[in-house]
């Protein structure tokens, strides 16, 4: 019986060929895969350098929100209050919206490695800091109209609006314009600066009291137009004008 060669080939080379592409086939799937575990350990490597910064800033420092305490923020991280007077500098319990406050003992050491100068600085800064937000709030409420014993946003009256403005950056103030002026340190009007109370006064009463923006300007409640912004030695503000106290030390 007689086998036709060239069948025989041709059946050959399709098995060869089958066989070829199946391999070439599977290689190419193992090429695709290989470049996809590599393009997601790309991915991981670089999610992992965004976030572990983040971590670590988030593990040493706190950023203070609205409504904190030194014993909130103490107990979140686990330290005492003590520990924070101690490395922030801390003079006392007075801390504003805003301010970054070191929160572990490492963050601490590597902070006081800086110089005196520098510290001083910072500190300046974050003054000025919350006496910037402090008057961008207060100048939220322009319009607000007058409320008599009013101390909340449907209505003010002087000491209302001052004490409700400063509660909000964790300041404290006394409710009546007299114990406000007298609860802060005085002030000349050379040294006067945006952030104090300016008070005023008629016949030995203190009987209004306003924010001091600087420029001879200050935000207040006024009886007759509401929260508004009015200068210091106008016609009717200027001779009642007792003198400036200073809250934020």
């Amino acid at each position: 019986m007689r086998v036709r060669l060239d069948n025989v080939d041709e059946s050959i080379d399709s098995l060869y060929t089958f066989k070829y592409h199946g391999k070439l086939h599977h290689q190419s799937g193992g090429i695709m895969s290989y470049k996809t575990k590599l393009l997601l350990s790309l991915i991981a490597v670089a999610v992992l350098f965004c976030i572990l910064p983040s971590i670590s800033y988030a593990a040493n420092y706190h950023v203070v929100q609205p409504k904190d305490t030194l014993w909130g923020i103490s107990r979140t991280y686990g330290i005492t209050v003590e520990d924070l007077y101690q490395l922030n500098n801390l003079n006392s319990d007075l801390i504003f919206p805003g301010q970054r406050l070191i929160v572990s003992k490492e963050a601490g050491v590597e902070e006081n490695t800086d110089d005196g100068n520098a510290a001083e600085e910072e500190a300046k800064v974050e003054d000025n800091d919350l006496v910037s937000q402090m008057l961008d709030f207060a100048k939220t409420f322009i319009g607000t109209p007058y409320k008599s014993a009013g101390s909340s946003p449907g209505g003010f009256d002087c000491s209302g609006f001052t004490s409700y403005v400063y509660k909000q950056f964790n300041i404290n103030l006394p409710r009546v314009a007299k114990d406000q002026y007298y609860f802060g340190k005085a002030v000349s009007a050379n040294e006067a600066k945006p952030g104090d109370l300016v008070a005023f006064a008629e016949k030995g009463y203190i009987h209004h009291v306003g924010i001091y923006m600087g420029n001879g300007e200050f935000i207040h409640s006024s009886s007759t137009q509401g929260v508004v912004i009015s200068k210091t030695n106008d016609t009717y503000w200027g001779p009642r004008l007792l003198g400036y106290c200073r809250v934020i030390q």
